[in-house]
């Protein structure tokens, strides 16, 4: 039974990365025309966004899905799977929680089968309730991965949200003291095709302003997706202006400067704390390795000279 468990991984460890450059792998052709340039140029792009995690696992996550297993948790967990398209959105990915939760079945299942061949092949026969207590760890941990991806896509995409925001609200500010109104400033803002997520929620928020939603309504379903405080703050401050009759242009100009400014006191705390947060890997890593190469030759001289050090 061993062998066969052994068998099977050493298959899985092969074929995974076989099988992510096969089914996975891109052709290098060349497009046929400029629309079908324009839809390759979309499909890379959303694809790159897609993180490495979930390509990888797209096959098996695939194949768990024809059989309905995503289907069947989501059905089994509303609340959380509520929560996880939120995340989703959140982060900009093009993934629904069926993909993640079937992605969580398979790093839980393998990593659990592992971890209980690896502590079989290592424990005694007398210590053998260790087994299912690593299985149950390593299904935890396994399971735990998607989420921690998530998670950091959806923070390094709020990041990069947050630096673009104050530029873009000057960008769109001069385009309306050019002369043009609100929805025509977005167009122009898109039109620029300055590469990052928040042009994509631009783009998002233009499409539905075309479709006969009101500016205001547009604004918060934005603040709404990216959840940031200071464009919610931003979208709170257009809505009053609109409704006092201010003029939008100086108020968003306003807000791009708080926004700024905001910014920068923010960049300031962080290089204030960074020499306190080096405070603790200092003292765990580097100082005990000091002490150890200027202590150990003084040990080595004491015990030749039959010192008693302790």
């Amino acid at each position: 039974m061993k062998q066969l468990f052994i068998y099977a991984l050493t298959f899985l460890a092969v074929m995974l990365p076989v099988l992510y450059f096969v089914i996975l792998g891109e052709k290098d052709e060349k497009p046929d025309s400029p629309a079908d340039s324009a839809e390759e140029e979309k499909k890379r792009r959303e694809k790159e966004e897609t993180p490495h995690l979930f390509r990888l696992l797209k096959p098996f996550s695939d194949l768990l899905n024809t059989v309905g297993t995503g289907t069947l948790l989501r059905y089994l967990f509303p609340g959380h799977s509520q929560s996880l398209q939120k995340k989703l959105v959140f982060a900009g990915l093009k993934l629904n929680p069926e993909d993640v939760y079937c992605c969580q079945m398979i790093l839980g299942i393998s990593a659990a089968l592992a971890a209980a061949v690896v502590t079989a092949l290592l424990v005694d026969s007398e210590n053998r309730i260790s087994i299912p207590i690593a299985a149950l760890i390593a299904l935890w941990l396994g399971s735990s991965v998607p989420g921690i991806v998530i998670g950091n896509r959806a923070q390094q995409r709020r990041m990069d949200i947050l630096r673009a925001i104050p530029y873009s609200i000057d960008l769109i500010a001069s385009a309306m003291r050019g002369g043009l109104d609100f929805s025509a400033a977005i167009r122009f803002y898109v039109k620029l095709g300055i590469p990052g997520p928040l042009t994509d929620e631009y783009s998002q928020m233009l499409r539905e302003m075309e479709l006969g939603v009101i500016r205001i309504t547009a604004l918060q379903n934005m603040a709404e997706r990216i959840q940031i405080k200071e464009f919610t703050s931003f979208a709170a401050a257009i809505a009053l202006g609109t409704e006092l009759g201010a003029p939008l242009t100086e108020t968003m100009e306003i807000q791009g400067e708080e926004m700024r400014k905001a910014r920068f006191a923010l960049a300031e705390c962080k290089a204030q704390r960074a020499p306190s947060l080096m405070l603790l890997p200092m003292a765990l890593f580097i100082l005990p390795a000091v002490f150890i190469i200027i202590l150990t030759p003084v040990f080595l001289k004491m015990r030749e000279a039959g010192v008693p050090l302790f």
